[in-house]
């Protein structure tokens, strides 16, 4: 395996959605589950390197995902996105054993993690999320919605894992102080739906956009196979679930989503997806879609704000 220059493994393993991602299981445990289990001196079992090692599985997850789906998309994205796909330019075999390596050194840290957490029962997530990008990429996103609706799963099981691993401490703290408790669980819920819907809103919009090439390759995506139109539309329903998602504790009136930061960040995010689906409405060309699936990006990453002003 020759070196590799460094921007080029950066762009490869997409280095910018890792730091998102991160950043998102930094800000649910360090905003929402580890102040509310100090509120009632519960000690987590994240704190504070066994959270980082925790971090480095979910990356490693990802960036593996990344890896094997530019291996098995080379063809399709010649078609779609003509010199976006890193393998040629680096080598199959160099991104081969990337992807090999990326598996092995996740999995050690997995290990290590179930360890020391006592957590042998948790073990099986990394083979089992390996297993499912692989096919994902082989297989299910050839197939309508299914691919979508499990790469919009794995978003929201981003804080979800954080939220499976404290299960305990905060199964205690409701125990202790059901509203804090409860209320904690609600939020990370939420923010795991916003996350979901929106993905799953991103994934169709790219579907739109990529149809030339996957009609041409034999994928059965919505909008193959039910046509543009429908799909806009069907789009644009998950669109509006996405504003449900974003104005629901406020219709449930959750306090800490009334004060001033909070209503103000939801506001944004409001008019954001507003434009969005207005643009949504009149796309037709590629370069649209395109535009609209980087909008959809940003807009989840704006949902971090919920986070940060929480």
């Amino acid at each position: 395996m020759s070196p590799l220059p460094i921007l080029d493994f950066f762009r490869l393993i997409r280095l910018q959605n890792l730091l998102v991602v991160a950043l998102t299981q930094i800000l649910v445990y360090y905003r929402i589950i580890l102040p509310a289990l100090d509120v009632e001196g519960i000690e987590g079992v994240l704190r504070p390197w066994k959270f980082f090692e925790l971090c480095l599985v979910t990356l490693a997850i990802t960036a593996s995902g990344y890896l094997i789906n530019d291996l098995r998309d080379v063809r399709i994205d010649a078609i779609n996105r003509p010199g976006k796909n890193m393998v040629l330019k680096i080598g199959r075999h160099n991104v081969q054993w990337l992807f090999a390596a990326m598996v092995f050194v996740g999995y050690l840290f997995a290990l290590l993690l179930a360890l020391r957490l006592h957590e042998l029962q948790l073990l099986f997530i990394f083979p089992l999320a390996i297993g499912i990008l692989a096919l994902y990429s082989a297989t299910l996103k050839k197939l309508p919605f299914v691919g979508n609706l499990l790469v919009a799963l794995y978003c929201a099981g981003v804080p979800g894992i954080l939220v499976l691993t404290e299960r305990r401490a905060l199964s205690a703290l409701i125990d202790l102080n059901p509203s804090l408790g409860l209320d904690t669980v609600r939020v990370c819920i939420l923010f795991m739906a916003f996350a979901f819907v929106a993905t799953l809103l991103r994934e169709l919009v790219k579907d739109l956009e990529d149809i030339r090439g996957d009609r041409q390759e034999g994928r059965r995506t919505l909008p193959v196979l039910l046509g543009v139109a429908t799909s806009r539309r069907l789009a644009l329903v998950l669109g509006i679930m996405v504003i449900l998602s974003i104005l629901s504790p406020v219709f449930l009136g959750w306090p800490a989503f009334m004060q001033p930061p909070m209503l103000i960040c939801i506001g944004i995010l409001l008019l954001a997806i507003t434009a969005i689906l207005l643009q949504l409405a009149r796309a037709r060309q590629q370069v649209d879609y395109h535009q609209l699936s980087m909008e959809i990006k940003f807009l989840l990453i704006g949902g971090l704000g919920l986070l940060i002003f929480f």
